[in-house]
């Protein structure tokens, strides 16, 4: 699993150089009116709806204009949202956002060295847990092993969520491989075919392209696992053109895929929604032993053969698959077949 047992000691950071985007409630209220609406809503309705003045309402439209909302205005008729911006947008977050958990905290970043970085930094603020933290750049984003991951502006999601548990780690430790399994089940909306998988334990590719990259990290104190953060990368709207060139050949993303531009609000509330199931499987004993079976129609691997990097040293075989306990069963060229709980595994050509 993708689990680093560290100390519980406060990462230190200049938390001043990045700032949350604020978001108006005046203009929230505003929003939900005009995406309930198809047509227009009068500039009078609004005003009594929000306990604001019909001057103050216009003064907020113009706001949201500004932030790439395209509001058509009619002397006559009011007010008529044309179009929401596809890019990542506080407002918006917190609009769909209650199709989550009552209470659920989300902090929109435009910018951040990395969003498992600021979940930390915000639990010991005192921000309550459950929370996830987005944002559109990372400048020292990283995947499992300590390696980096590209982290475009503005066109695809980064994520963490953070859940403050206080239980025994092994309630927990499938959580990774079960969050990439709702993940996986939520992104297959957007994909007509069924050609989305999971790499295991913790990358989703779709016709042997990378599409997204997890990374779980813990704290634990002697017996209890005091906070969990998932943190998730997805190539959302990139183009293959604009990847770093290291990458363009072995990664791809959902308008690639799909030919469509998607909402990353849209997809954030998905995905996060996912993260939120699979934890609550996760404490639900019962629930939490049906992963095998269910990880068999997502699985990337699977009778595939592959090369597996464990303490230095090269193991080749073929994968049957994963055990009750989330490990990854590899049958060796020496026809032995063994449980690998962790390990950096790649297809063999």
């Amino acid at each position: 699993m993708d689990r680093y047992w560290i100390g519980l000691v406060m990462i230190k950071a200049d938390i001043d150089s990045y700032k949350p985007q604020k978001v108006n409630a005046h203009e929230v209220s505003i929003l939900e009116a005009l995406l309930k609406e198809s047509g227009f809503v009068s500039g009078n309705e609004l005003a009594k709806m929000i306990g604001l003045s019909r001057t103050s309402v216009h003064s907020k439209i113009e706001q949201l204009k500004q932030s790439s909302f395209k509001i058509e205005a009619s002397p006559k008729k009011g007010y008529r949202l044309k179009e929401e911006p596809k890019a990542m947008n506080a407002h918006l977050l917190a609009i769909y956002q209650k199709e989550l958990p009552e209470n659920f905290t989300i902090n929109y970043y435009p910018c951040l060295d990395s969003t498992n970085e600021e979940a930390e930094r915000q639990f010991y603020q005192k921000l309550q847990p459950p929370f996830a933290i987005i944002s559109s750049k990372q400048t020292q984003g990283r995947g499992r092993l300590g390696r980096q991951w590209q982290s475009q502006k503005n066109t695809n999601l980064y994520c963490s969520i953070l859940f403050a548990p206080n239980i025994a780690p092994e309630k927990l430790q499938k959580f990774t491989l079960w969050a990439g399994l709702e993940v996986c089940k939520a992104l297959q909306k957007y994909i007509s075919d069924s050609d989305l998988k999971i790499k295991w334990p913790n990358d989703l590719y779709y016709r042997e392209r990378k599409l997204s990259g997890m990374l779980t990290e813990a704290k634990i104190d002697t017996d209890r696992m005091h906070t969990i953060v998932f943190g998730i990368g997805i190539n959302v709207n990139s183009s293959a053109k604009t990847m770093p060139q290291s990458i363009q050949s072995i990664a791809t993303s959902l308008k690639e895929i799909t030919g469509d531009t998607i909402s990353l609000n849209q997809i954030a509330i998905a995905v996060i929604a996912a993260v939120i199931r699979a934890y609550s499987i996760c404490m639900n004993t019962e629930e939490s032993t049906k992963l095998p079976i269910q990880w068999q129609d997502y699985d990337y691997l699977k009778n595939k053969r592959v090369e597996l990097m464990q303490n230095h040293k090269t193991i080749k075989g073929t994968v049957l698959g994963i055990n009750d306990d989330g490990a990854l069963l590899l049958k060796t060229d020496a026809d032995v077949i063994k449980t690998i709980h962790s390990g950096d595994v790649t297809l063999k050509k």
